[in-house]
């Protein structure tokens, strides 16, 4: 697997943070977390405290990917609990080799419910693992009755904050604006390999100089049953609105990125972070975008297979 730098092999003090720019195999649960259980691994081994696995990392993009899909299929065969395999597993991972692990987009079931959420294990944690639930859901999965989230915890890992934005969240500027005035130094932009949102380039580089963040989109090859490849690049964009690292998605590779170098000048709005929040709460509600509604346009083009 190809090791790259992004921002200089001299890394600032903080720690190292890397993205795992990986093979995600079409509704193969067992392969994909194979590849996780190495790279975690590999990432401890090399003094990597907090990983990055790619969008939909345990079975694809499914919504993106079928047409026609059911909501009892999607919970059956798709949606994970906490006491999925998959989800322990990730939890002892962090626990074993002290490597935290984000994983920015899965559909998560709670009881009847289901969620596309961002999940982050920890050894740090009490209870090993930290969720983020999608606020904006698109119209298939409004059509799919998919639950979106009430609140927009941050990750904070020894100092160091970080959130994510997912799919269609990022055509809302408040949500990014939220995470930035709550001290976030990385902004993560979470898209699917198949059908990203138009201009997601051009939108991410605006959200980095607009809120002065750093942002990153971590990429992924996407492969399906019948060998069609799909491919996202892991990009990083500093807080002038300029890509500085851009790896393209044919090749499999693990990127590591100084933490020190995404600290950025803490932000602060004035007001108690939950005040906050529910003022942008009642403003979505208002205007009826909290929640979402189809854009003028739809979601976007398709993405194009290699």
């Amino acid at each position: 697997m190809k090791v790259e730098f992004a921002g200089g092999k001299e890394a600032p003090s903080g720690g190292l943070l890397a993205v795992a720019h990986l093979s995600v195999h079409e509704a193969g649960l067992r392969l994909n977390l194979e590849a996780t259980r190495k790279i975690v691994f590999y990432a401890s081994e090399n003094n990597v405290s907090t990983i990055v696995l790619p969008y939909m990392q345990p079975y694809g993009p499914i919504i993106q990917l079928y047409d026609v899909i059911q909501r009892d299929d999607l919970r059956k065969f798709f949606a994970l609990t906490r006491e999925s395999s998959y989800v322990k597993t990730l939890i002892t991972l962090s626990d074993h080799y002290g490597v935290n692990i984000v994983l920015p987009g899965y559909f998560e079931r709670v009881s009847s419910k289901i969620y596309v959420s961002t999940a982050f294990t920890s050894w740090e944690l009490e209870d090993g693992l930290a969720t983020r639930r999608k606020l904006v859901l698109n119209e298939k999965e409004r059509r799919l009755g998919l639950s979106r989230g009430v609140d927009l915890p941050m990750f904070v890992d020894k100092g160091f904050v970080f959130n994510t934005l997912m799919e269609d969240e990022l055509f809302y500027p408040e949500i990014a604006r939220f995470i930035t005035e709550n001290n976030a130094n990385l902004l993560i932009v979470a898209l699917p390999q198949v059908e990203p949102p138009k201009n997601y380039i051009e939108l991410s580089k605006s959200l980095a100089l607009i809120y002065r963040v750093w942002v990153l989109v971590p990429g992924s090859r996407f492969v399906r049953r019948d060998g069609t490849v799909y491919a996202l690049p892991t990009i990083l964009i500093n807080p002038e609105g300029e890509i500085i690292y851009k790896h393209y998605g044919l090749e499999e590779a693990f990127i590591v990125i100084p933490r020190g170098l995404l600290r950025s000048t803490p932000r602060t709005i004035g007001l108690n972070s939950r005040t906050f929040y529910r003022l942008y709460r009642h403003l979505y509600k208002r205007y009826s975008i909290y929640g979402g509604v189809p854009r003028e346009g739809g979601t976007g083009q398709a993405g194009q297979p290699i």
